[in-house]
């Protein structure tokens, strides 16, 4: 929800919905918050309680979704390295 009359510097509700339990967390937020921003309210907010879910759905871009699980498993410190057919000596464990 965007566009709310200001209260407390807040002008944005953050929604999120676990389709499974049917909880619901209403998060207040600012228009001008950022990618880091938003993880960190999930984190803090989310996460904490029933951590990582099975299924994301975003409302926002492909682009906003790569920033959002890079800057959310940068904060959890899960290292990402991917490896391809051609260079498979990334994962030992796969030879």
């Amino acid at each position: 929800m965007v566009e709310l009359p200001e209260l407390s510097g807040y002008d944005v509700v953050m929604t999120i919905v676990d389709s499974v339990s049917k909880r619901i967390h209403f998060i207040p937020t600012y228009t001008t918050i950022t990618t880091e921003g938003i993880v960190r309210l999930f984190l803090y907010h989310v996460w904490k309680l029933h951590g990582l879910f099975n299924d994301v759905v975003l409302d926002r871009g492909l682009q906003f979704v790569v920033l959002f699980t890079r800057e959310l498993y940068h904060l959890l410190r899960i290292e990402i390295a991917s490896s391809t057919a051609w260079h498979s000596q990334l994962d030992e464990q796969t030879k």
